[in-house]
């Protein structure tokens, strides 16, 4: 059987709803409707960020003191138990004064209180990659958040809010995940979906509409 290989940013997707992600991971995802704005804005913060790698002369609002690390591409990681691959690419890695690795991840929208599920799966398994790559340990994460704010645009520049939100990680919990993930993907035919999944829910009215 071919390794299976799985993203960072879909081990959520894996807990969420086991049909959706088979679906998601043997057919395809289904067809984005995020708008290109946020993505675009992603990408200014990193082209931004890049001047201070290797240096620890952050701008004053960055979360975090110390050292701007040049990362890797990809990182990648085996799971020895599941034989699983983890892959995941990083917005932003610091080490402190202290030698501890904070995860940096960019985020274009309205802070939350608190760290959805979604964030904090993807945070810990960038922690996982990590450790697994030697960067370690990783004492934390922080979602950092850019936020449209009202002000002056004559001059052509939107301001906006930046807001750390900061999280715990667990590196620990990943490999319970990735044999999660390996029983789903290892299924020939699609398993139950759960049963409090809203985009389930939806198709099964679609489909009740359409073809009685």
């Amino acid at each position: 059987m071919e390794k299976i290989e799985i993203s960072v940013t879909s081990l959520q997707s894996a807990l969420d709803c086991p049909l959706c992600f088979w679906i998601s991971e043997k057919i395809g995802p289904h067809p984005s409707i995020f708008p290109g704005i946020p993505s675009q804005i992603d990408s200014v913060i990193k082209g931004y960020m890049k001047q201070f790698i290797g240096t620890s002369d952050l701008p004053p609002w960055f979360p975090i003191r110390g050292e701007l690390i040049d990362m890797p591409r990809i990182l990648k990681a085996e799971d020895d138990s599941t034989g699983v691959v983890l892959k995941g690419l990083l917005d932003a890695l610091v080490k402190d004064p202290t030698d501890m690795y904070y995860v940096i991840d960019y985020k274009t929208g309205r802070p939350q209180e608190n760290v959805p599920d979604y964030y904090q799966t993807q945070l810990d398994g960038y922690a996982y990659l990590l450790e697994q790559n030697g960067f370690k340990p990783v004492a934390g994460g922080v979602l950092l958040y850019f936020t449209p704010n009202p002000g002056e645009i004559s001059d052509k520049f939107f301001p906006f809010k930046i807001t750390p939100v900061r999280a715990r990680v667990n590196p620990d919990r990943i490999p319970k995940v990735l044999e999660h993930v390996k029983k789903i993907l290892e299924l020939e035919n699609p398993p139950p979906r759960n049963e409090s999944c809203e985009t389930c829910m939806w198709l099964e009215q679609v489909g009740r509409r359409l073809f009685g």
